[in-house]
């Protein structure tokens, strides 16, 4: 599917959009579901499991309308967090989506909006489930398993039925396994997976790896230090932030930026003359920025301003306004593990799309625990 939209792969777990595609100079988040029967139902959309505890005090019969809106708040954020994120439009993304009936597949689309939270309506309440609607999509919460659900139906005016797809059953499905994937090399086929060949990921911290922490003044929240100078009652720049690099990704991966310079050893880089590395940042909105590894030991990544990075990153989770408003007071949203862990992602991948051109670095977030698992060379799960 990515390829036949000629797109970029955007989820990293539990995201919104799948992929992302350039339309011109509209870029177009698509989610992309498949099922069985084009008949209308209702599919899973988002999962919503970190943030039980925030919706349980609402689930209660006579508290329909304020779950239906706590709910669609929430869907709400997490897609605001992939539009910045990713460099969207809200109006113009779309589920695309296959449906496999007796001898046919059916390809649709369909629009992906955000909640209309001004025209909410419940619907059904029940023991498992709750259903409501805004004008335009019907929804379904499911109690369980913390589960969103859309209603898609080829009769809904938002809905368009792209090409219809004849396809031959197979009689016997095993005999074509056996002979794909048998030994016999002039019959076997080869299937691969994912990106042709595997990027080389380096995988950063959003947080303190010393102590698991995000620290309240510094990384993502430099902005709610104290003034740069002393004396000074000038609050920092909005946004200014660093991704922190602890000694040990360096130990782990020294020449992971360059093979003929050591980035554990920054006595001898600095002695050459230089303090820092640089390189262009790719942005998962399109958007390149000169940026560089920084400090002593390299221990940290940022752009110049810093609030270029910043503003990304603490945009994306939904921090709006990340500035002390009173230079001695500290700001009223900074980040956190606990909002990490609701956003789903505690960390950021580094990789090299041209081994031929390293100081082109691309970024984007990765799933929570991605860095604990790079540490410890465990497989990452798909879509990190």
């Amino acid at each position: 599917m990515q390829k036949s939209f000629e797109s970029e792969t955007a989820d990293i777990g539990n995201t919104p959009h799948d992929i992302v595609s350039e339309f011109g100079n509209d870029r177009v988040g698509i989610g992309i579901k498949t099922w069985l029967s084009s008949a209308p139902s209702f599919q899973k959309v988002m999962q919503l499991k970190s943030y039980k505890d925030e919706i349980a005090p609402y689930i209660d019969k006579d508290k329909q309308l304020d779950l239906a809106y706590k709910i669609s708040n929430i869907k709400n954020d997490k897609l605001d967090a992939d539009y910045k994120r990713l460099g969207l439009n809200e109006k113009n993304n779309i589920y695309h989506y296959v449906t496999r009936d007796e001898g046919v597949l059916k390809l649709y689309e369909t629009s992906y909006p955000k909640v209309d939270l001004d025209n909410l309506k419940p619907e059904k309440y029940t023991k498992s489930s709750f259903t409501f609607n805004d004008g335009v999509k019907q929804y379904k919460y499911t109690f369980g398993d913390s589960q969103i659900w859309m209603y898609f139906s080829p009769n809904l005016d938002d809905t368009k039925l792209l090409e219809t797809i004849p396809v031959n059953m197979l009689k016997d499905p095993f005999v074509f396994m056996d002979e794909a994937f048998g030994t016999n090399t002039e019959t076997s086929v080869s299937f691969t997976t994912g990106e042709e060949s595997k990027r080389d990921y380096l995988y950063l911290p959003l947080y303190s790896y010393r102590d698991k922490t995000v620290h309240a003044s510094s990384g993502l929240n430099a902005f709610n230090a104290l003034p740069k100078n002393k004396g000074s009652e000038k609050p920092r720049p909005a946004g200014e932030a660093y991704i922190p690099i602890p000694f040990e990704v360096w130990k782990k991966e020294p020449h992971w930026v360059d093979p003929n310079i050591d980035m554990s050893d920054y006595a001898s880089y600095k002695s050459g003359g230089n303090s820092s590395y640089a390189i262009n940042l790719h942005m998962p909105d399109g958007q390149v920025f000169e940026a560089i590894f920084a400090q002593q030991g390299f221990k940290s990544l940022q752009t110049n301003p810093q609030s270029i990075l910043g503003m990304w990153i603490l945009n994306a989770l939904g921090i709006n306004n990340p500035q002390r408003e009173i230079y001695n007071e500290p700001a009223q949203e900074i980040v956190t593990m606990d909002l990490l862990e609701k956003m789903g992602f505690d960390s950021v991948k580094l990789w090299h799309e041209d081994p031929n051109n390293l100081k082109e670095v691309w970024i984007d977030f990765a799933q929570y625990g991605s860095f604990e698992r790079f540490m410890n060379n465990e497989t990452q799960t798909e879509g990190e």
